[in-house]
């Protein structure tokens, strides 16, 4: 299985190496749906471990994955901003955003946050890169009653976000501010800060996270430890900077795929 996964790859790769990322997320046509179907269907194959391990050490298949995985990822921004203006446009945007295939593992995505840090009604969530449908803060608005912040880099995205939450009349519960992770800490008190797959570069996010947080913070991103979609994990986390400690994992259950990670800024050490 691992040749044909290695060959359907490069395949893509060269059909895809010579798109442009501005193609892919402006062109009329839609020219990476057709790969972006066959990733996903790869990524339900039931594949060893070690064959992935396998496949991330092949120094002949770097190239197609790092050009495969950008423009993955520049796709589902694409279809997200596509989500959006749906929403946006729609006389029933709760329903139109009900019917998003992965809702429900969002809302399986809250209760795993909920639960990694203690979250409780009231609370003040901050995600970092939120994106032009901030479906993390809303999943979490639903199933915790949190106050959520988003903030986002993209000015296209942030206004998005902005108009699908006053479609859905979540205004007053999630503020979306335009900036990146320099913006933090914030002037008021939060609870926790989730780091977004899209908020990038992490090693920079976490050393300025490490470096300006209180003690006790917490903080929380996702991963894929199973399966093809390790593949295009494209910033993975490595090593926490000093000051950052890693105290949970909660594993994924059906349909969710991601593992949640939970971090606290170590506290101080009592002077000897």
């Amino acid at each position: 299985m691992i040749d044909a996964i290695k060959q359907q790859l490069l395949s893509i790769f060269k059909n895809c190496r010579e798109l442009t990322e501005s193609r892919v997320l402006d062109d009329a046509e839609d020219v990476f749906l057709p790969y972006t179907k066959a990733l996903n269907q790869m990524a339900t194959l039931d594949v060893d471990d070690r064959q992935v391990d396998a496949l991330i050490a092949d120094s002949s298949l770097k190239p197609a994955i790092e050009k495969i995985s950008r423009l993955k990822q520049i796709h589902g921004l694409r279809l997200e901003r596509q989500r959006a203006r749906a929403i946006i446009d729609s006389d029933a945007p709760w329903d139109m955003l009900k019917g998003f295939i992965y809702y429900p593992n969002y809302l399986g995505l809250a209760e795993m946050e909920s639960d990694g840090a203690g979250l409780k009604a009231g609370d003040r969530v901050v995600f970092l890169g939120s994106g032009p449908v901030p479906l993390s803060l809303i999943a979490l608005v639903k199933r915790c009653g949190i106050q959520g912040v988003g903030i986002e880099k993209d000015a296209v995205n942030a206004d998005l976000s902005r108009k699908v939450l006053d479609a859905l009349a979540l205004g007053g519960e999630i503020e979306i501010i335009l900036g990146d992770h320099f913006v933090l800490p914030l002037s008021s008190p939060c609870s926790l800060i989730m780091v977004g797959a899209d908020a990038v570069p992490k090693e920079e996010i976490f050393t300025h996270l490490a470096g300006t947080l209180p003690n006790g913070m917490k903080l929380s991103y996702r991963i894929y430890e199973k399966g093809l979609r390790r593949l295009f994990d494209r910033d993975h986390v490595g090593a926490l900077p000093s000051g950052l400690r890693e105290y949970r994992r909660i594993r994924p259950q059906p349909p969710v795929n991601n593992t949640s990670v939970f971090v606290i800024k170590r506290l101080s050490e009592k002077p000897v």
